[in-house]
Parts: C-alpha cells; sequence; structure tokens
C-alpha cells in the first residue's frame, strides 16, 4: 500500500511538471522564428550521423523473460515458509528463497528476528493459478495469536523456483520495526 501511494505521488509530481515545463514552453516557441537548419525525421527513424547511410528503425526495448513454472502445492509453499521462518537454517540457503533478498543479506535475519518477536504464523491454505510469474496464496496468518483477515502470501517466479515477495517479507521486518534495505520505497 505504501509503494502505490508513493508511486501515485510521483506520478501526479512529475504530471505537473510536465504541464508546467508544456506552458511555459509554449509562449516562447509561438514568437521564435522557425528553424530552418535541421531536416525533419520521419517518425520511427533515427538521423544518421554521416551522409549517405541508410536509416535505422528503432526496436522495442527486452523485458527479462519470465520463467513458466508450474504451480506449487500448498504443502511446497508452506515447506518454503516454514524453512524462511527456521532460525537453524542459514541465511546465505535462504537468500534465494525471497525475492530481493540479495539487495540486503540481512533481511533473511531481519525477517526470523521480526518473525519472532512478533509472534508471526504463516500456513497456506490454497494456491491459484499463477498469472504472469505471480501468484497470491490464500493464507492463515497470526501475529501476536490474533488472526489477520483475508491474509495472502504473494510468490514470484524467478529463476527456477518460486521465491517469497520481497513485500511480504518486508511488511514482516517493518512491522516489527526493523528496516532494510531491501525494504526502501523505489
Amino acid at each position: 500500500m505504501k509503494h502505490t501511494i508513493f508511486r501515485a505521488t510521483v506520478a501526479v509530481a512529475l504530471a505537473a511538471s510536465a504541464l508546467g515545463l508544456a506552458a511555459c514552453g509554449s509562449d516562447e516557441s509561438s514568437t521564435a522564428a522557425p528553424d530552418t537548419t535541421s531536416a525533419a525525421t520521419p517518425t520511427g527513424e533515427f538521423e544518421g550521423g554521416t551522409e549517405g547511410e541508410d536509416k535505422v528503425d528503432g526496436t522495442d526495448p527486452t523485458t527479462p523473460e519470465i520463467p513458466d513454472l508450474p504451480k506449487p502445492t500448498v504443502e511446497e509453499l508452506n515447506d518454503k515458509l516454514q524453512k524462511a521462518f527456521d532460525p537453524s537454517i542459514d541465511s546465505k540457503t535462504k537468500i534465494s528463497w525471497i525475492e530481493d533478498a540479495n539487495q540486503d543479506p540481512m533481511l533473511v535475519d531481519k525477517l526470523v528476528d521480526a518473525a519472532k518477536k512478533n509472534d508471526v504464523t504463516v500456513k497456506i491454505t490454497n494456491v491459484p493459478d499463477p498469472v504472469d510469474g505471480k501468484l497470491k496464496a490464500d493464507a492463515e496468518v497470526t501475529i501476536g495469536g490474533q488472526p489477520v483477515e483475508n491474509a495472502t502470501v504473494s510468490f514470484v517466479a524467478e529463476e527456477n523456483e518460486w521465491k517469497v515477495d520481497h513485500a511480504f517479507a518486508c511488511s514482516i521486518v517493518k512491522a516489527a520495526k526493523l528496516d532494510s534495505a531491501a525494504c526502501q520505497p523505489e
């Protein structure tokens, strides 16, 4: 939720800045003499630096490929979560189970400490079909013995496995009033 509010605020600020710049630029361009020294470049082409070369068409940027992993079972996700909260398993092993944990190698230890401090328990109850490499599993979550209504745990497909979404890990870390470089607003 915090990320959504922050992104919305940034989007509004950027839109206001763009409108302000457009308004400032429109007065000046209406009185300026037209530029006769540059030729117009057709849309979709880049102007070359050498005469006589063919035009160059731009291509769309590529996005990382989302792995096509099979839908995990309730048991698989519960096993991963139980191991993530287990202090006897070393954090180097657990870093690969949490999205973006490599941004802060201490995130895993902070997650374990936060879960213990707040008496957090998580049990996955239903796993829907993944969409675009993501899924939100229904869960029974308690914090300090109090159930959390309509709880879900998000997972993302990365490399060759399902990882706990960093937003879920960060929500537990922040609930314990701990901080992590992996949990900073973007």
